[in-house]
């Protein structure tokens, strides 16, 4: 009976309270990024800048309050460091491209909640000031990502993103040196951070 009547009240609210729909929206976005993989994490400390340019594009209004978007985005991540005890410094930048799906839940007229899921291309290049090393090392590969965030409407156009993200991305260096050791590292991690939006 409980689980009855909330339902009966929450669709006479919605029945009330006109239709929240999402926008297409531009996005650019500031984070902080650290390593999920700890060795990283300790050549790479503190973390590292990650800017990101976003759009999404609704595709189906599910409900009154959720919508499913299309969600495309490009990355810049960049993190500076000091090799584990050799304390030599190497710098490391990255290019995600996320491409995926992002449904979003409209709490009032002026706040969503979204998540956003799906594939993650990336390219990655280390740089290296150290003769155990390459001095210059690029990768590419493909991986995931997950994000989720909260947007405030400052306007029927500009939108404040508070935002976190997680992804994963695997690759493997391969070393001339005998002494080197190698494996395959995860060299995805968190993103925690807010935005601007534009919504059309």
């Amino acid at each position: 009976m409980f689980v009855w009547s909330l339902l009966t009240i929450s669709s006479t609210l919605l029945a009330t309270q006109p239709c929240c729909y999402s926008q297409p929206m531009f996005e650019v976005k500031v984070g902080y990024f650290f390593f999920s993989d700890s060795k990283m994490r300790k050549i790479y400390d503190p973390g590292g800048l990650d800017l990101q340019l976003c759009t999404s594009y609704p595709v189906w209004n599910l409900t009154r309050r959720w919508t499913l978007n299309g969600y495309g985005a490009v990355e810049y991540i960049y993190a500076s460091g000091k090799s584990i005890n050799g304390d030599q410094k190497t710098s490391l930048w990255s290019v995600p491209i996320n491409i995926g799906l992002k449904p979003i839940y409209a709490i009032n007229a002026n706040v969503d909640y979204y998540f956003a899921v799906g594939p993650r291309y990336f390219y990655l290049h280390q740089h290296n000031f150290s003769s155990y090393v390459y001095k210059n090392r690029s990768k590419n590969g493909l991986g995931f990502f997950v994000n989720t965030g909260f947007n405030y409407r400052l306007s029927d156009r500009l939108v404040i993103d508070i935002f976190g993200e997680y992804s994963y991305a695997k690759v493997h260096f391969h070393e001339n040196e005998s002494n080197v050791y190698t494996r395959n590292i995860q060299v995805g991690g968190f993103t925690f951070g807010g935005g601007l939006g534009y919504s059309f």
